[in-house]
């Protein structure tokens, strides 16, 4: 689905370009009226310069409203990951060390039935 929304925005940020070069600029205006002369009258051309201007409306609320919407969500993702970091660390700070067991073996056992000898050895 997210493939298929940015294919959608690229397509309509083209679209837009295109529009954009027809209407501001006369000599691009000019080549895609003479491209389509033989089957357009000039009514039909400012009928069309019209549905052209709002398109272009339309195209541009949809990319501004995309925009919006997507930063809309990161800033809902950011605010809940600061929740869960803020409940992590709420659970972390509430969590009580565990009391040391009663009886517990010495971590030295000091000498045992083998003990080192007193004197070195002999060669």
């Amino acid at each position: 689905m997210l493939f298929l929304k940015r294919i959608v925005t690229v397509l309509a940020l083209i679209y837009l370009l295109l529009t954009l070069l027809i209407l501001f600029f006369p000599f691009v205006r000019t080549s895609t009226v003479g491209i389509f002369s033989a089957y357009s009258l000039p009514m039909e051309i400012n009928l069309l310069l019209g549905f052209a201007w709002a398109s272009v409306g339309v195209v541009g609320l949809l990319l501004i409203f995309e925009n919006i919407d997507s930063g809309l969500l990161r800033r809902n993702v950011a605010k809940q990951d600061q929740k869960i970091n803020e409940l992590k660390a709420q659970l972390f700070d509430t969590k009580k060390p565990l009391p040391p067991p009663a009886n517990r073996p010495t971590p030295y056992p000091g000498p045992g039935p083998y003990s080192a000898p007193t004197t070195p050895p002999t060669y």
